[in-house]
């Protein structure tokens, strides 16, 4: 992280939550360079333009462009006017539940429908044959397809606690 001529304790603040978004990104499995820009221009009271997340971060230029993409795509960055120059800003929306639901959408969601064919092809892979191992797994198939039918069942009713909220 660059200081500039920014006080060293609002460095020190920012290298904090940048730090935090950039632990939390590996949970979620979000690249860091995408947490980093959001932690800068979440740990930043005024909107904070391309120029100034770069000379904050030790991070590419096509690494901010594209991060920049996902944090808008995602809606987790809002682009509002500069107050003298005619810059993009950007600013966090810090609604959590947009960034989840997306998530959800994304990768959960993604994943969970990709999952139903996957159990039908494993169910197909159980070794053949009358014996008590066949048996025991085609048992413990059939209850990963049921968690999985439970999951698929929760998911609207989680996004919609979510967008309640």
């Amino acid at each position: 992280m660059n200081a500039g001529d920014r006080a060293p304790d609002v460095v020190a603040f920012e290298q904090a939550v940048v730090g935090f978004f950039v632990e939390a990104a590996d949970l979620l499995a979000v690249p860091k360079s995408v947490a980093a820009i959001y932690g800068i221009c979440f740990a930043s009271a005024e909107p904070l333009s391309f120029a100034e997340i770069k000379s904050r971060l030790d991070i590419s230029v096509g690494s901010i462009s594209q991060g920049l993409r996902v944090l808008r795509g995602v809606g987790a960055l809002k682009e509002v006017s500069g107050p003298t120059d005619r810059a993009e800003r950007f600013e966090p929306d810090i609604e959590l539940r947009k960034l989840i639901v997306h998530y959800l959408e994304m990768r959960v969601e993604k994943q969970l429908d990709g999952g139903k064919k996957r159990l039908r092809d494993i169910r197909a892979g159980i070794p053949r044959g009358d014996s008590a191992a066949a048996r025991t797994l085609a048992v413990r198939i059939k209850s990963l397809e049921g968690w999985h039918t439970k999951s698929r069942a929760l998911m609207p009713l989680v996004k919609g606690a979510l967008k309640l909220g």
